[in-house]
């Protein structure tokens, strides 16, 4: 008898305590629990930004202290699938900032609606102002564009025509305009340049190894020596120079002028932590911003001086074009993409 008494008094609390339990949540079901929750910033941008050696990493985790909050991240292969990215989350699941669009995806870029941000403090280097392309979009770095080789006894090309020559076939490492930043930078390069530009690129399709969907692949494929020039950022040598310490990389310099790209970060007017975007740009445009994504994106900083003492500053000066901004890819798809 003593023993059911005594599961009887257990069962008996235990469903007490129960109902008290049931009967606070309820009561509570609609407290405001926002004060403890993290707020969260989402961004998109191209992989090698937020990859284990890219600038991302370090923004994201210095900003995370800062803001108390947590930034997810969405990221496509290459900065020039990042509006096609914007188009599919259109209406579903925004980003609130977007981090890595060049010059040649703005006139793309404004048909989507975005958020003017003031950059009337931000003392931007004269290269940069004749960039500025409204304050919808902030730009954060830059770099002109040329082909990275080894050097060695072996002649280089020493202007456009050059990339014609026999001698050369099968060395040359491009990247797909229709979905790599960097091949449409070539491509419109070109454009500007040449008269027949599908004669042109006909003519050096038997000296191009391989045309690679992104900056990444190609640039690992010259890495491996299967090509010996690379179409990539004149500030890759930074990174041979500076990092690897090794001098045997050099650029070519072509008399007619070379191509330049500067990225922007961008926030989507349907943003849901807008201010946590505008604070994570400020953060980007700031000298110490500068500095990590001058030495961990190898780009050229947009403020003036950040790259003074650095070997950025040793860098050749090439000299720069502006480039035509034509969508209309029909010469490359005459040539390459049959």
């Amino acid at each position: 008898m003593r023993a059911r008494l005594v599961v009887f008094l257990i069962v008996g609390v235990g469903a007490l305590g129960a109902l008290l339990f049931m009967r606070e949540v309820m009561r509570n079901r609609d407290f405001d629990r926002s004060g403890f929750t993290l707020k969260k910033l989402r961004v998109l941008t191209y992989s090698t930004f937020v990859s284990t050696n890219g600038p991302g990493g370090d923004l994201i985790r210095k900003f995370q202290q800062f803001c108390q909050c947590k930034v997810d991240v969405t990221s496509v292969s290459d900065a020039g699938l990042l509006l096609e990215r914007v188009k599919v989350s259109s209406g579903g699941a925004p980003f609130d900032l977007v981090i890595g669009l060049d010059q040649n995806m703005l006139e793309q870029a404004k048909k989507f609606a975005w958020r003017e941000m003031d950059a009337s403090e931000i003392q931007f280097r004269p290269e940069i102002e004749a960039f500025r392309k409204g304050d919808e979009f902030l730009p954060f770095d830059w770099s002109p564009l040329t082909f990275v080789y080894r050097k060695s006894e072996e002649p280089v090309p020493q202007n456009l025509a050059d990339l014609m020559n026999p001698r050369y076939k099968g060395q040359f490492l491009l990247q797909d305009p229709r979905a790599s930043s960097p091949g449409l930078q070539f491509y419109n390069w070109i454009l500007t340049l040449v008269d027949e530009p599908d004669r042109f690129l006909a003519e050096i399709k038997s000296n191009v190894h391989s045309v690679s969907p992104s900056w990444a692949f190609a640039y690992g494929q010259f890495q491996k020596k299967q090509g010996r020039f690379v179409f990539s950022y004149l500030t890759s040598l930074a990174f041979h120079w500076g990092v690897e310490n090794d001098r045997s990389y050099d650029v070519l310099r072509f008399s007619e002028g070379h191509p330049v790209q500067v990225e922007y970060a961008a926030i989507p007017a349907d943003c849901r932590n807008c201010e946590l975007a505008v604070q994570f740009t400020e953060m980007m445009l700031t000298t110490e911003g500068q500095t990590v994504i001058m030495n961990k994106n190898f780009m050229l900083p947009v403020l003036k001086g950040v790259e003074e003492g650095t070997v950025y500053a040793e860098l050749p000066q090439l000299k720069t074009i502006p480039t035509k901004l034509g969508e209309d890819l029909w010469h490359w798809d005459q040539v390459f993409a049959r």
